[in-house]
């Protein structure tokens, strides 16, 4: 397992998550579903999601998360067993219900269930004892691994209607996000979404089956929202001064002219090194490095005083001192005013967030960087806050199709003409606007819309079987 720098692996995975979420559910495009009739369960919160309360342990998931490899080195190691394994996760369900098909290792089903019902997912990341970007996630990669299997069993149960056992399955994978997402990076939050967004496909699958459980309440049990990134985003604010600590009293410290100009040069070639890892060197040569402080210097200076440092203080200061003080200040302003956006919810927030992230563009291009360092590290708030969305977006997107069920199985079979005469159970709002989803029905079919996230919209057409 390639064990990646965090900072690489958040840019690696903003880049996969929208194809990650589009193979999960093709956003963009069409898809096709029919349904069955199915009350909700009785009793109402008979079938989970998650483990069951009574059957959790006080345990860290973390720990059997590493058994599972470790105990099962043959069934890992076997490239072609495991790609075998991974067709099925696409396979038609007839297929898989003829014969006999490739199942999970007892021990591997017995330590993924087992760390589905810890209480906790403690990654024990070294947050505040390594340089923050270069944090190592080789366990919470292997996740992703997990949850994939796990989906194709689910699907492998759906397809042969063990819906008891599908949903033993879909607790495991839908807990693995969970705690994927536990850990305090962002990194954390993307794969749990992802794995979620692994489940969630074979949920699909399951509603549709013809004597399938009603999942409504199941769904509705789901946290809003369904990762929470906030100590995540407190982790990534104090990135920089975790990463360099000496950054944390550079107003206050004491070095000698050279010092500072060292202390600078080695800041913006580690920083230099983490955004644009394969660009050449020359633009952190120390020649270069001091050309772009004495470019810069005037306008630093300007800023300090205007901010209200006295002039003679700021006089006395060397030239290094005074780029990086102004360096942090700006990246705290810019990293506050586009940080400050995640807290609010997208329908409330986006014209906020839009113009925070263009005066983070702009910061470099119009000078407002000395050192660029705010626009070359900050995480794009906008792509994280889209995704924790949409998959909020995808949960109520399945409890809206799931109360379609319900409604028809009051009324003959039949598909609602609008989603307010569905009155057995509430129908979801959209995550990212509050507001009904799109619904209309043409002839005998449904058209379920999302809102657009990203340049992407859900976009389902759902029919009734017929009895």
């Amino acid at each position: 397992m390639i064990a990646f720098h965090l900072r690489t692996a958040c840019f690696l995975l903003l880049a996969l998550v929208p194809s990650i979420c589009a193979a999960a559910q093709d956003d963009d495009q069409v898809v096709r579903l029919t349904l069955h009739p199915a009350a909700e369960a009785k009793p109402a919160l008979k079938y989970q999601l998650l483990p069951p309360f009574a059957d959790r342990i006080k345990e860290n998931a973390a720990v059997y998360y590493g058994k599972v490899t470790a105990e099962q080195i043959p069934f890992f190691s076997n490239k072609e067993l495991l790609e075998k394994f991974e067709k099925l996760r696409s396979a038609p369900l007839d297929e898989l219900r003829k014969g006999d098909v490739v199942q999970l290792p007892r021990t591997v089903r017995y330590h993924l269930e087992r760390a589905a019902r810890c209480e906790y997912c403690d990654w024990q990341l070294p947050l505040r004892e390594e340089p923050f970007y270069e944090i190592l996630l080789p366990d919470l990669q292997q996740t992703r691994e997990f949850a994939r299997l796990l989906a194709t069993q689910a699907r492998i149960q759906i397809a042969r209607g063990q819906f008891d056992d599908a949903i033993k399955s879909l607790q495991s994978g839908f807990a693995i996000g969970q705690h994927a997402a536990a850990g305090e990076t962002i990194i954390n939050g993307l794969v749990g979404i992802a794995v979620s967004a692994v489940m969630c496909e074979q949920v699909t699958q399951f509603i549709q089956q013809p004597d399938a459980p009603n999942l409504y309440w199941a769904l509705t049990m789901l946290q809003r929202p369904w990762v929470d990134m906030r100590r995540a985003l407190e982790a990534e604010m104090n990135a920089l001064v975790f990463t360099f600590p000496e950054l944390r009293d550079v107003e206050k410290a004491q070095h000698s002219p050279d010092e500072w100009r060292q202390i600078l040069v080695r800041f913006w070639q580690k920083i230099f090194s983490l955004a644009a890892p394969n660009q050449p060197g020359a633009a952190t040569a120390p020649e270069a490095v001091t050309a772009l402080c004495l470019r810069g210097f005037p306008g630093a200076k300007a800023r300090l005083i205007g901010q209200g440092m006295p002039q003679d203080k700021v006089d006395a200061m060397p030239v290094a001192q005074v780029v990086l003080i102004d360096t942090m200040r700006t990246f705290e302003e810019l990293r506050d005013d586009l940080c400050k956006w995640f807290y609010i919810p997208d329908s409330e927030g986006a014209a906020g967030l839009s113009t925070a992230e263009a005066k983070l563009r702009a910061a470099a291009t119009e000078g407002r960087e000395v050192l660029p360092v705010a626009s070359m590290l900050l995480p794009a708030i906008g792509a994280v806050r889209a995704r924790i969305t949409r998959m909020d977006q995808q949960i109520a997107e399945l409890r809206v199709i799931e109360a379609l069920r319900i409604h028809a199985a009051g009324h003959e079979g039949q598909l609602p003409k609008q989603l307010s005469d569905v009155t057995a159970v509430t129908v979801p709002l959209d995550p990212a606007t509050n507001k009904p989803f799109e619904y209309r029905v043409e002839g005998d079919t449904a058209h379920l819309q999302g809102s657009e996230l990203s340049g992407r919209r859900s976009n389902y057409e759902i029919k009734m079987a017929r009895p």
